[in-house]
């Protein structure tokens, strides 16, 4: 059996630790875009840019991190379709996208006419006053007796991280649930293997590995030498959000409306327009399926909030179940226009197919509303 070497403690922190001054630095770069045909580009120009809001209970809590958002910008200079790249903090990754989607360039231009470019930014989210990261890591009591090709000197430095989702029908029924994922980060930061060692139902143990899946790593060192580390996840699923998986409020605004004799949820094709994909984030092809490599394809049934985020992805059904997990974590990060009836907000229920083509490749299909064509 793998001893435990290193621990990660991802508990929901929203207590105030510590006296930090409200005045923040958020750095941003500027976008680096690559032409596809190798022609003369001139880049596009920021004209507008606000930068992004430091969430309160970061603030309190004395946190910092890191976002770096993928997006593009069309011929109008429009930013279309931002998504997560990378993530030390997923506190920090819906008021760097909710910027974003503001901002306004001048468009590239490539022979006189105004051509769609991919941009990466990478965002800090830093204070005055010294803070800290979210994940704090500690050295297993045994880690001395462990092989010494996995003994480390630094531990491995998240680059992105993410919360597992609660299984929608645990969360609807009220029920607790507990997880325990053990992996090994190789030399290159990569999770080269990783199970679940402990669960109290397999829902639960499924959600927490499709969120370890997602995880990236900057290697530990040994000697200052990359090398290999053993780590582990410990989950306590809780209906209250008082735990380690956190239940934002528009979450619980859905799970209350669920609870409801009549719930006050609409279809499709009741609304006025089907709302527009604004950020979809694409799924982890699930490490367990990795050397097979087998394509594959789930369907999500999710609710949008009246604010347009998905919540509550649930499986419907699944090639396997692997996929529907990695799938439903994809989902659950995916921020849509608002869904309107008769012009008032309101929340909507959709279905949509996440097809898997191999484990280089998965890409969700049939995204409502999303026509745009991607360079």
């Amino acid at each position: 059996m793998l001893m435990k070497l290193l621990s990660f403690s991802p508990r929901v922190l929203l207590a105030l630790v510590g006296l930090f001054t409200a005045t923040v630095a958020i750095f941003a770069a500027e976008p680096k875009q690559a032409d596809p045909d190798n022609g003369p580009v001139t880049p596009p120009k920021v004209l507008k840019r606000e930068p992004p809001k430091y969430p309160y209970n970061m603030r309190n809590a004395g946190l910092i991190g890191n976002v770096t958002i993928e997006f593009i910008i069309d011929e109008q200079g429009r930013v279309i379709n931002p998504f997560v790249v990378d993530s030390n903090n997923p506190w920090f990754e819906r008021p760097a996208i909710e910027a974003i989607l503001l901002w306004k360039y001048i468009p590239a231009h490539k022979n006189g006419h105004a051509i769609k470019t991919r941009a990466q930014l990478p965002i800090r989210f830093d204070l005055v006053n010294e803070g800290r990261e979210l994940w704090q890591p500690t050295k297993g009591k045994d880690h001395a007796k462990l092989p010494l090709e996995i003994r480390w000197d630094k531990c491995p430095e998240p680059i992105q991280s993410t919360y597992p989702i609660y299984p929608a029908e645990a969360l609807v029924a009220g029920k607790k649930g507990h997880a325990v994922v053990r992996y090994l980060v190789n030399s290159q930061g990569r999770i080269e293997t990783a199970m679940v060692i402990e669960a109290s139902a397999p829902e639960f143990g499924g959600a927490a590995m499709a969120s370890v899946d997602a995880w990236r790593f900057k290697p530990a060192t040994r000697a200052k030498e990359p090398c290999a580390a053993l780590v582990q996840m410990d989950y306590d699923f809780i209906p209250t959000g008082d735990a380690s998986v956190p239940i934002t409020s528009g979450l619980r605004d859905v799970v209350r409306e669920l609870g409801r004799k009549e719930p006050r949820i609409e279809e499709l094709a009741k609304l006025d327009v089907v709302p527009k994909a604004l950020s979809r984030r694409p799924p982890v092809y699930p490490s367990s399926l990795r050397k097979a490599g087998q394509p594959g394809e789930a369907l999500i049934e999710f609710c949008i909030d009246e604010n347009g985020d998905a919540q509550l992805p649930r499986i419907v059904s699944a090639s396997a179940p692997e996929f529907g997990y990695s799938a439903a974590q994809a989902v659950s990060t995916w921020r849509f226009e608002p869904p309107l009836k008769n012009g008032k907000p309101v929340i909507a229920r959709v279905q949509i197919p996440v097809a898997f083509k191999s484990n280089e490749n998965p890409k969700e299909e049939k995204v409502p509303a999303a026509k745009e064509q991607q360079p």
